[in-house]
């Protein structure tokens, strides 16, 4: 899984990629600076560079509590991998909710 700083440099050389190649060229020619990026980063020979960029560890959630694979999403309240209940998901707080006396008095 890529960090921001990571991805942020995979996603230019993928850029690249698209603008710099030929279209005489294969894929892994094409991609090959991406390619040599993620081997020299996590020591596996990726061969498709599409896969690459959906490896980004912002996606993700934090570990689950109870079986600690990630949650699928920083948002998820629940671990799809074992069922357990998040206990706390971060909420806008610039947003406040508003107070219960003014619900109370909407009537629809």
């Amino acid at each position: 899984m890529l960090h921001t700083e990571e991805y942020r440099i995979a996603t230019k050389l993928y850029r690249d990629g698209f603008e710099q190649g030929k279209c005489n060229m294969t894929r892994t020619e094409r991609f090959s600076e991406l390619l040599d990026y993620y081997k020299q980063l996590t020591g596996f020979k990726e061969t498709d560079p599409n896969a690459i960029m959906h490896h980004r560890i912002d996606l993700y959630g934090p570990p689950c509590e109870s079986c600690t694979k990630p949650y699928r999403t920083p948002h998820a309240t629940f671990c799809a991998a074992c069922g357990h209940k998040r206990v706390a998901v971060a909420t806008n707080y610039n947003h406040p909710s508003p107070s219960p006396s003014i619900i109370e008095e909407q009537k629809w």
